[in-house]
């Protein structure tokens, strides 16, 4: 299967570049990242695609 920006956004649930982090002021190690779903193959592209696009 090819990776595609497309690709990731729909196994994510949501475009990378509006996602909101929110942070309570301390570490909560209970909060999985959503990015966890992703390989480090497409953790790649996606750096890759949102640095070449200015994100």
């Amino acid at each position: 299967m090819e990776i595609t920006y497309d690709s990731i956004c729909k196994k994510l649930g949501f475009k990378p570049e509006e996602y909101k982090y929110s942070f309570s002021g301390h570490e909560d190690d209970s909060k999985e990242s959503p990015f966890a779903v992703l390989s480090e193959d497409e953790l790649d592209f996606l750096i890759e695609y949102l640095t070449s696009n200015k994100y």
